[in-house]
């Protein structure tokens, strides 16, 4: 595990590449290897045995910098597959809020259940 991962729930981390900024959730391939789902700015996360749930600021720029007057949202159908396409298919978003909310009343998703307080 690097010490940059801040949330795991199975291969999906919560992990920062350089700075707090560019948080996002990912897929550990395995061997060091990570790779992107959600972009940054990633400051919520949730997860039960069916979805991963995500709250997200929109990078600006690739060096942390982030634009917190927005939120997307997004929800991930799980799966233990190995292979990183079926898991990036399975990511559905951004979503606005309304949009979210709608979706997760009939899908019953879990809540957000680690906040990154300093990104939100």
């Amino acid at each position: 595990m690097w010490p940059d991962v801040y949330w795991r729930s199975e291969r999906y981390v919560a992990m920062e590449v350089d700075t707090p900024g560019q948080m996002n959730l990912a897929f550990d391939a395995r061997d060091g290897i990570s790779l992107g789902l959600v972009g940054p700015t990633v400051f919520a996360v949730g997860a039960d045995d069916r979805y991963i749930v995500v709250k997200q600021h929109p990078a600006t720029d690739g060096f942390g910098h982030y634009n917190q007057s927005v939120t997307n949202y997004f929800y991930i159908e799980r799966t233990v597959s190995p292979d990183f396409r079926e898991r990036q298919r399975r990511v559905i978003g951004p979503l606005s809020e309304q949009e979210f909310h709608e979706r997760a009343a009939t899908l019953k998703v879990p809540s957000f259940q680690k906040i990154f307080r300093d990104l939100q």
